[in-house]
């Protein structure tokens, strides 16, 4: 016989939060601050990524699907990084 969940366990996540950090916190950004890749965004590619470079130039499968984005590496996570690192990432289909 399955249990009915309890009601605290239907609730959305962070609704358990403190009364007195949710008047400090409006939203979850707030409180946790910004992705790893929120943090670098600002950041172009530089001229030293030659494999970025060179995949744009070839137009290969990679570059085609794959995005070269900064990411912050640093924890916590800063709320801007002005030296990111670099990675390949799925890019994201609409």
């Amino acid at each position: 016989m399955a249990s009915n969940p309890s009601p605290e366990s239907t609730k959305p996540y962070g609704a358990n939060l403190d009364p007195r950090l949710a008047e400090q916190f409006a939203t979850l950004d707030d409180l946790y601050g910004p992705s790893i890749w929120e943090s670098a965004a600002h950041v172009p590619v530089p001229d030293s990524a030659w494999e970025f470079h060179l995949r744009r130039s070839l137009n290969d499968a990679a570059y085609s699907s794959l995005d070269y984005v900064p990411y912050c590496s640093t924890m916590p996570v800063q709320k801007k990084c002005d030296q990111p690192k670099f990675m390949w990432k799925k890019k994201v289909r609409s």
